[in-house]
């Protein structure tokens, strides 16, 4: 073999190489183009728009009761021994009501405790509240885009009974929304 032919042999060898090398390198990357999007929701909102009020109740001479207020309706009724009254300090009796704001036609979660205590003015004697909202969830009035409203309801359940002590009884609980 001859210098000649072994030089072009090697030429053709670098460019073989050198073409290789180039292929892996462009298949060694790649770009595609990408979107970026987001949707704003303004905030969303809680109004307290009633209280939830047992009224005035006459405990039993013996036995006991349940006093409930619909969480649909706020009627109130009594199972067992007992009186309910409609006149009084407290009264009338109703479920506490709420009006979700926010962006339309979004769903949102509704959260209260299971139950609360109120505590006896002047005294530390208390009676359990079981909590009933009307629902776990909601969906906002309207579109996106535009402001919506929902409301739900709260009731609830006290028992009485004649070693209930007499008095005013009050206590508080947090009800809480959020967008899904």
């Amino acid at each position: 073999m001859t210098y000649g032919c072994r030089f072009l042999i090697g030429m053709v060898a670098a460019a073989a190489m050198t073409g290789a090398a180039s292929l892996a390198h462009a298949q060694a990357s790649a770009s595609q183009s990408t979107t970026s999007t987001v949707t704003i929701f303004r905030p969303i909102t809680l109004t307290k728009n009633s209280d939830l009020s047992f009224g005035t109740i006459v405990r039993p001479m013996a036995g006991s009761g349940t006093v409930t207020i619909s969480e649909v309706d706020g009627s109130r009724s009594l199972s067992g021994s007992g009186a309910l009254l409609s006149t009084g300090p407290n009264a009338p009796a109703g479920r506490a009501t709420y009006t979700v704001g926010g962006e339309g036609g979004q769903t949102f979660s509704i959260s209260v405790p299971a139950n609360f205590n109120m505590t006896r003015s002047g005294g530390s004697e208390t009676i359990t509240v079981l909590l009933t909202p009307t629902a776990t969830t909601g969906t906002l009035s309207n579109a996106l885009g535009s402001a919506g409203t929902a409301s739900f309801g709260v009731g609830g359940q006290i028992p009485i009974s004649d070693g209930t002590a007499s008095g005013a009884y009050s206590g508080a609980f947090t009800a809480t929304v959020a967008y899904n």
